[in-house]
Order: C-alpha cells, then structure tokens, then sequence
C-alpha cells in the first residue's frame, strides 16, 4: 500500500499492493489469462460511497479484458439509473428501509431465488461482494452452494466510534467468516483483523481504495489570489472529528488568517452550527446527491478530513479523484492514502493546532499546493479501478476446495 513515508513516489509496488500478509508467487502475465472470469459484483445498500465505487468498479470490469462482469444492485439504489446505462446490471429487491431489515426478513428466499437466477444465467464462478448487507450472513450459504468462490470485501475491522450501524457490525463479520477470501482496503484494517479478530493471514489480501470520480478536473489553478477553499464533508459522525476542525478554524481567525470552508453532510452537528455560522462556514447539513457532490469537488482547492480514527476514507478517495489534495489527520489508512508533501499535507498529531498549521501552510504557499495537486494527477492512474482490478485478479484464488476455503493462486 501506498503510505505516508514514501516521500517521493506513490506507486505502489507489488509487493505493497499485494499486502504484507500475502505470500503467493507472482501470477502468470495477464497476456495468457483465457478465458474470461466469470465475476459478479454484489452490493445490495441503497445510497453512500459504496453505491459510487459499485458503478465505478462496473464501468472498469465492462472494459477489462479479463472479465466478464455482472453487477448486480438492490432496486432502491440511488444510483440505479446511473448504473443501468451498463449492460451488465441486473436488479435484485432488498428492502427500502432500516427497519425493513426486520419487518421483510420473510422475503430473503425470494431474494436468494432472484441472486441465484441471474447468477446462473451469467455463469458466475467467483461473487464479490463490495459491502456486506444485513442480509449477507443468510443468503451467503445459498450462493456459495453452486461452488462458486465468495469474496468478501472489509472496509472496517471495528465499529466507528458514534456510527448507529456498527450496532451491527460483529454480525456483518458472519458474512466475512464464510467467505472463500477477504479483501481489505489498507494495511490498517488488516492488522486489525489478523490481532483483533483473529482472522488467519492467507485468507486475507490487501488492496487499496480506488479513486472515485465524482467529477473529472484538469490540474487546480489556484494562484493564492483569493482565499483557499476547503471542503469537509460527509456523515457527520463522532470519528470525523469535526470538534476538531471547529477548533483549527478558530485558531486561523485568531491568527488573521481566512480560508473558505464548507461543512457539508448528513448527521447530527452536535451543537457546533452556530459555532460554524460565527466562523464564517458554508454549512449544508444534509445527505448529497451525487450531482451535489460533483458541484462541491469542483468548485473547491482541498479537501481537509480531521478524523480521530479511521479505516481508509472513501472522502480521500474521491478528493483524489477529482484531482484535489488532502489535508489529514495521521490515522488509520488516511496515511496509506495521502503521503506528506506529495498528495497532501498529514498533521503530526491528532490536535486542532496541527491541522491548522497544515491548513496554514497550504493557504500561504501556492507553489506548494501546486506541487500537490501534481503529485495527485501524477498518480492518478496507480490508483485507478482498473488497477484494483488487475490486484484483485492476482490474488483471487484458482478454486474452492472440498472443505469450503480456497486454494491460492
């Protein structure tokens, strides 16, 4: 994985890429891979960064010559419309609602029916799932019966601190136990699971998080002529740190130093709005559509995540994906994803005058926020979805053996 203490290049090696807890020999060129494999995709949530990554992965495994996709979403997908524009989606019914995961827990053996029936007509031999669902733990074994390999991907070890649905994350992980190989998306969640959960180390593989592409910009051509525009967005949720980012603000003003900032996201503000308002702060205190989001990403210069604990953040990977630097916190896989003075600026330590004095240092220097917004462009490509895509390919295993694990490569 790429981390902060590469101080010149993000390109991840296969090494990093394959994660430290892999051991497999190298894969055969991908020149000789035929045919085909035959994967299906699986998300059934309805809405948040997940749903994106699903449509991203889908238009990259559409165009990938080693695979024949299927991307299969919940009907109440916020991004269905967006997602049907690919051949290869097929609608499944879940529920709408969080309660639903109860009241219409009877309708699971039609869901296992409908998985089952355009899993068959597609052939599939390997399911991935990008995100475990409620639901997951059940319909797992129903899917894995026609010997098809189950892939599960871990975007957390543990609970996020203030986040409701963590409540039921220790059942979420029921899904990973059945799974034939577990994908993490930084080297933070593995060491997780293999000291905290106990998970052996070859039925894991760590990879990265792909960029997201909310919006597509050029090169940022901020000059230092107005105020550095900052972005903080996403679930208002305790781990985000957002006492934090209040603070390093306070203490820019206190300074004389003035930075736009936009607060932007569902969730609860826990008493900071009016606090925000004095500041100054565009405050948009709401769940985004993904139009939304696009119009933020492309009317700001950074992105500033004041995280207090972190997996890896799908907020980096968009702001990367749109071309623009990050400013962090030094937790988690936020240093995985955004190596000091090249795709932005770490804090040393998780306090409000650490992050304002990054923030102080990008507004102050155009020349230097030039550089980061090169070193992100520059790197772009390496943390594209076709490259994960090429990783998840080398690690998957050949076939599932009689005992139920999976053989390596």
């Amino acid at each position: 994985m790429h981390t902060a203490h590469l101080d010149c290049d993000l390109v991840p090696s296969e090494e990093s890429r394959a994660g430290a807890v892999t051991t497999w020999p190298l894969a055969a060129p991908r020149f000789l891979r035929t045919p085909k494999k035959r994967i299906a995709f699986l998300y059934l949530g309805r809405r948040g960064g997940i749903a994106r990554l699903a449509y991203e992965l889908g238009v990259a495994a559409v165009h990938h010559p080693q695979i024949d996709p299927l991307l299969v979403l919940s009907d109440s997908n916020e991004l269905l419309g967006l997602a049907q524009t690919l051949p290869v989606v097929r609608t499944v019914r879940a529920f709408t609602s969080g309660i639903g995961a109860l009241t219409q827990a009877y309708r699971i053996p039609w869901l296992v029916q409908g998985l089952n029936d355009v899993l068959n007509a597609h052939r599939t031999e390997t399911i991935v799932v990008l995100a475990s669902h409620v639901w997951s733990p059940v319909i797992a074994p129903f899917l894995k019966q026609a010997g098809r390999r189950y892939i599960v991907i871990i975007h957390d070890a543990a609970p996020h601190p203030g986040d409701v649905t963590g409540l039921a994350h220790n059942w979420l992980l029921r899904d990973a136990a059945q799974a034939d190989r577990l994908i993490t998306l930084s080297n933070s969640v593995t060491t997780a699971l293999l000291t905290k959960r106990r998970i052996p180390s070859e039925r894991i593989v760590t990879l990265f998080h792909p960029l997201m592409t909310y919006v597509r910009k050029g090169a940022h051509a901020w000059h230092g002529e107005r105020p550095l525009r900052l972005l903080f967005f996403g679930r208002m949720m305790d781990y985000k740190g957002l006492p934090l980012l209040v603070a390093a603000i306070d203490e820019l003003r206190t300074k004389g130093l003035i930075v736009d900032v936009t607060v932007a996201g569902e969730g609860d503000l826990k008493g900071h709005k009016q606090r925000l308002e004095s500041l100054g702060v565009t405050i948009i205190n709401r769940w985004l559509r993904d139009d939304e989001l696009s119009k933020l990403l492309a009317t700001h210069d950074a992105v500033v995540l004041t995280h207090v604990e972190a997996s890896q953040s799908g907020c980096a990977a968009a702001a990367l994906g749109a071309g623009l630097p990050v400013i962090t916190t030094p937790v988690g896989g936020l240093v995985e994803q955004i190596a000091h003075g090249v795709n932005g600026l770490v804090a040393d330590r998780v306090d409000a005058t650490a992050i304002a004095r990054q923030i102080t240092r990008m507004a102050k220097n155009p020349s230097l926020y030039r550089s980061l917004v090169q070193g992100v462009v520059r790197h772009q490509r390496s943390w594209a979805t076709r490259n994960f895509l090429d990783d998840m390919l080398d690690a998957m295993p050949h076939r599932v053996s009689s005992g139920g694990s999976t053989e390596g490569p």
